[in-house]
């Protein structure tokens, strides 16, 4: 039976043990009614009538009062029994007669302790809610946390790879291996403004499926890229079918979808364009586009120290008057193609000449004609000489060059060549006069395992010497 039917019998007694003590009570009234008649003669006697009459008037009685209370007290007592234990939520069944009052109060009663536990419980829910609600938003922050610190990590991780190096050439390398790789981004181009093209020029690519893209250029506010350079401002194409101006890398690129595009900017200058590339539509998510401002402004750094550091070098290695790489230059490259015809198993050659009677030059016509003879010297070294050839002034009036790959007869040539390129400069000096000069050359050429090639640079000055001895404008050579 369920509890609140045995806690309703503890209010509410079966309406059944009322019955029969009832009954009990009044069958023993009657019982010494009826005894006292016998007693008193019965009805032989007028006492003994009148108790036979006491007792028929108390049956009638203890039968009138039994439906009564049946009617009006057991009847509405078994229904409130019923309804309490039965626990439902709504209100108790109306009672009328004497226990109208009382059903009143157990029925107030009972709406207030519903009302007290339906309050508790909306508590107690809320109070979960609140604790769920507040289980998920330190899941979130929790979450938010890891991603951030995560983000934190990879950027000093890039930053740390960004500023390892001042060497261009080797930045532009390992941005695509070890910093766009890192971040998960593999289809991408970087491109800086270039003074001399007044362009913008591809400086580092790299295409999704590991192929390569032609060269490409692009003239500032041209395109969505060139338009980026221009203004400063970021530009992110969700879906590029519906922007007209993007270029589609001059129709070199058709496979590309999405699109993010940020300056590069170094000390408020902008020096170039990040793109990023994506062949789905919708790839990149907004909350890229501040990481790329971020990685951005990281590279332009980087990559404007590395330009400067590159220019300072450049300007370390060489001379300023000519622009020729410097003496200590000139035998930090020496020893790195003597490496290389060994390794290479290739021969290399070496020309040193010598301005004759610059000395001459300079008394007669002032050291400033001197820098401009030395400066039309280099000239016609640059004229004669292929690009993997390494030209240098190696000190006042002499110049050096390294030939690699080049055997005897080839470095013959190439050292005649340059004899008579500077026979034949001219220099105007005003007032008429024009000044010629010439220059003694030795040259030197060896084979990758010649015992003596260390002193290759020895045997050519030697020569020089000997030539200038034999006349000016000479030129002798020979094979080590």
């Amino acid at each position: 039976m369920p509890e609140g039917d045995d806690r309703s019998r503890g209010v509410f007694p079966d309406r059944s043990g009322w019955r029969v003590g009832f009954a009990l009570a009044w069958c023993g009234l009657l019982a010494l009614t009826a005894a006292a008649s016998l007693l008193l003669g019965g009805f032989s006697t007028a006492r003994g009538v009148f108790l036979a009459g006491v007792a028929a008037g108390e049956f009638v009685l203890a039968v009138v009062s039994s439906v009564l209370l049946e009617r009006t007290v057991f009847q509405h007592v078994e229904r409130l029994r019923n309804a309490v234990a039965q626990v439902t939520d709504g209100p108790l069944p109306s009672v009328k007669g004497p226990l109208a009052p009382l059903a009143e109060a157990i029925s107030a009663r009972q709406e207030r302790s519903v009302a007290t536990l339906r309050e508790a419980v909306r508590d107690r829910e809320e109070r979960l809610a609140q604790v769920e609600r507040l289980r998920r938003a330190l899941e979130e922050t929790r979450a938010n946390l890891e991603s951030n610190v995560q983000y934190l990590r990879t950027m000093a991780e890039v930053s740390t790879v960004i500023a390892g190096t001042l060497d261009p050439e080797e930045l532009y390398r390992i941005i695509p291996e070890r910093v766009m790789a890192k971040l998960g981004l593999n289809d991408f181009c970087i491109m800086l403004y270039s003074r001399e093209t007044k362009r913008l020029v591809a400086k580092s690519v790299s295409v999704g499926d590991g192929g390569t893209m032609p060269e490409f250029t692009l003239v500032p506010g041209e395109g969505v890229a060139g338009k980026v350079f221009t203004t400063g401002e970021p530009a992110w194409i969700p879906d590029v079918s519906s922007s007209p101006d993007f270029l589609h890398y001059g129709e070199r690129r058709t496979d590309v979808r999405s699109f993010m595009c940020v300056p590069l900017v170094s000390k408020g200058k902008n020096i170039g364009v990040l793109m990023l590339n994506h062949s789905e539509p919708n790839a990149f998510e907004p909350e890229l586009l501040p990481t790329m401002r971020v990685l951005a402004s990281y590279l332009a750094i980087a990559i404007e120290n590395a330009e400067m550091f590159g220019l300072v070098k450049s300007l370390a290695e060489k001379d300023f008057l000519t622009l020729l790489y410097n003496h200590g230059s000139f035998h930090e490259k020496l020893a790195i193609e003597l490496e290389r015809a060994n390794r290479y198993v290739r021969p290399m050659a070496v020309i040193i000449l010598d301005l004759d009677h610059f000395k001459e030059i300079n008394d007669r016509y002032g050291h400033t004609t001197g820098d401009r003879v030395l400066a039309l010297v280099a000239g016609a070294l640059g004229a004669h000489l292929r690009k993997t050839d390494i030209a240098a002034r190696y000190g006042g009036d002499e110049f050096a060059v390294i030939l690699p790959e080049t055997d005897l007869s080839s470095a013959a040539v190439i050292a005649g060549r340059i004899a008579e390129g500077i026979s034949n400069v001219r220099l105007d000096i005003g007032g008429g006069s024009v000044i010629s000069f010439t220059a003694s050359v030795g040259y030197a050429s060896c084979a990758h395992d010649a015992p003596g090639r260390g002193e290759i640079l020895n045997t050519a000055d030697r020569l020089m010497y000997e030539s200038k001895r034999r006349g000016p404008g000479g030129v002798l050579g020979i094979q080590i």
